[in-house]
């Protein structure tokens, strides 16, 4: 990015001053990539419809789910979108929010009716690094991906130097989206 962009968001107030614990400020950028409506068109390019849909997962349904994550939830309410074409579902969506080092990421975790990851894609990214997973070579990993891979960095898929929590948090996000969404709509 430019350093006169930059400074002139960090001046208008788009830019954020962070401190840490060691009492050192930080600036971090809040870049927005996509909307939720853009997110939502990418994931359903030729749905007709497009449902917002609030699932509260059962208590069995949470255990579940956070034995296959080893992670415990911090809610059992989720928001899933499904694009609908002729009555029939296309498939699934679930914007997420995964902490970085210090800040959440936002992305959105577009999932088939076969229960695969189709797609994800970064929406709003707040951290001073680790952009980068934005990158196609990054995302195109995830595709055809189920909840039965590890969606690991390090083990099915390949990290981004530089942006390892970064990298993490996408993993992290994508398992979680498929197995709520399996244990809401799988029949």
């Amino acid at each position: 990015m430019n350093r006169r962009i930059f400074l002139k968001q960090v001046a208008i107030g788009t830019g954020t001053v962070l401190t840490g614990g060691s009492g050192i400020s930080v600036f971090a950028q809040e870049r927005k990539y996509l909307t939720a409506e853009q997110a939502l068109k990418l994931i359903f390019p030729r749905s007709e419809k497009i449902n917002r849909e609030d699932k509260v997962l059962s208590e069995t349904q949470a255990q579940a789910v956070e034995r296959a994550l080893q992670l415990r939830l911090s809610s059992h309410s989720f928001t899933f979108f499904r694009g609908e074409t002729g009555g029939q579902t296309d498939g699934y969506a679930m914007i997420a929010n995964e902490i970085g080092k210090e800040q959440y990421i936002t992305f959105i975790v577009g999932i088939s009716r076969e229960f695969k990851l189709s797609r994800v894609a970064l929406m709003v990214f707040r951290e001073t690094r680790g952009w980068e997973v934005e990158d196609a070579r990054f995302t195109d990993q995830f595709r055809n991906k189920s909840s039965r891979d590890r969606l690991l960095v390090g083990s099915d898929i390949v990290g981004i130097t530089g942006a390892t929590l970064s990298s993490r948090a996408f993993c992290r996000g994508a398992k979680k989206a498929l197995l709520v969404c399996e244990a809401c709509y799988r029949s």
